[in-house]
């Protein structure tokens, strides 16, 4: 018997409420790639930067029809959009909750902007997020912090062009397409 600690098994002294649980559920007509990971990671930066360690926050990944139907069932909205966030519990450090997201919608606006759909589909999980921890983005003093937020932490998980890309952006402009 060695005295080396195994790193093949788990840490047994770290139990479920040690830690913050992803859960992602793709809707079957959800044809569009998805790096799991990296929404995991998107959410587990979110919850970290706002001081949230512990919990559980499911993400499912829809389509147009799926979250207009979500908007219209539970917040009365009769049209679609891009991310609705559920917060159950939130009490540092640990956080529950859900969050929606459209790949519907991120593809059609990472069209728009010309970047790819996988960083628009991070953004709205990291807005999610930090909706689910507590940050609004109703008056413009909070929806500046929310997109100093965002821009942080989108950084963080490697997706530098949120500077040109992210929320309330409209992309590069033509000059700098041309350059």
């Amino acid at each position: 018997m060695s005295n080396t600690p195994d790193s093949s098994r788990p840490d047994s002294s770290r139990s479920d409420h040690d830690s913050l649980r992803i859960t992602i559920n793709v809707d079957e007509n959800v044809a569009s790639p998805l790096d799991e990971k990296k929404l995991q990671q998107a959410v587990a930066a979110a919850a970290a930067d706002r001081g949230y360690h512990r919990g559980e926050i499911g993400i499912r990944v829809t389509d147009d029809t799926g979250i207009h139907q979500v908007n219209r069932d539970h917040l009365g909205h009769d049209y679609p959009t891009d991310v609705i966030s559920f917060a159950y519990h939130a009490d540092k450090p640990e956080v529950d909750g859900e969050l929606v997201v459209s790949v519907d919608t991120a593809a059609e606006r990472a069209g728009e902007l010309g970047w790819p759909v996988a960083h628009e589909l991070s953004l709205y999980v990291v807005h999610g997020a930090l909706h689910i921890t507590g940050m609004d983005d109703h008056d413009p003093d909070d929806r500046a912090a929310m997109r100093d937020a965002e821009q942080r932490i989108m950084i963080q998980i490697g997706i530098n062009d949120i500077v040109r890309y992210g929320a309330d952006e409209t992309g590069p402009s033509i000059a700098e397409e041309s350059a």
